[in-house]
């Protein structure tokens, strides 16, 4: 799968290894600074159904419309505009949290899902995906967390 060769590619960048995940151009080529331009740019809006398709290939708990209106990402997939930035800080959040989890979890795209779906006493007893789709500190709140569980701290 797709997913599980990003993750274990250990020799690429975060901004690569994210930018290939939502399924950017270049991203070979990517670095903080480029995904900061482009994040700025703004991402093309295929970009929020390949996130989508990435981190739910089944559809069953994430859709992009959980971060963009369905009317406007319509539209700027129409017209092939951009995202706004706030959408792509959105979809970049996002891919930050699902790639960690891909990380922690070695590829393990059933056990990342589980971990995003299931109710965390954390954060609040919400599921961190919940978080993670809500807003960018949502999904920062659920990295702090991943980034305490991968150093093996409690609380």
């Amino acid at each position: 799968m797709a997913v599980a060769k990003i993750a274990g590619v250990s020799s690429q960048s975060e901004a690569s290894r994210i930018a290939q995940f939502i399924g950017l151009p270049k991203w070979e080529a990517m670095d903080d600074l480029a995904l900061v331009a482009l994040v700025s740019k703004g991402f093309p809006a295929a970009t929020a159904k390949t996130m989508a398709r990435r981190v739910d290939p089944d559809g069953r708990f994430f859709q992009p419309t959980d971060m963009i209106p369905k009317s406007t990402l319509n539209r700027r997939e129409n017209t092939r505009a951009r995202l706004s930035k706030d959408e792509s800080e959105k979809i970049l959040a996002v891919s930050k949290v699902f790639s960690t989890l891909l990380a922690l979890y070695h590829g393990d795209v059933a056990s990342a899902g589980r971990f995003l779906l299931a109710r965390h006493p954390m954060l609040g007893d919400r599921p961190p995906i919940d978080l993670a789709k809500e807003s960018i500190a949502g999904a920062d709140l659920v990295l702090k967390i991943l980034v305490k569980a991968d150093a093996g701290v409690a609380a």
